[in-house]
């Protein structure tokens, strides 16, 4: 399962070195918030976060219930 995730915001705090990043995975009410220089950078951590949490599975096992329900 693809999962897709889009920007919300950036901002940053004053005081504090890179730039914030809020992210959401389509579909859901889950939020990323991250911190790095770039764009890129961002997406990478918010796609590493997912891996580790196996959001992937969890958001299959989730959906294909959903569908079994309707």
């Amino acid at each position: 399962m693809k999962i897709e995730v889009e920007l919300v915001e950036t901002y940053r705090y004053e005081g504090i070195p890179g730039t914030r990043f809020r992210f959401r995975i389509k579909g859901t009410n889950i939020y990323f918030n991250v911190t790095a220089d770039n764009l890129e950078e961002a997406a990478a951590k918010v796609e590493q976060m997912i891996r580790n949490l196996e959001l992937d599975k969890y958001l299959e096992k989730v959906m294909k219930d959903d569908d079994k329900k309707t």
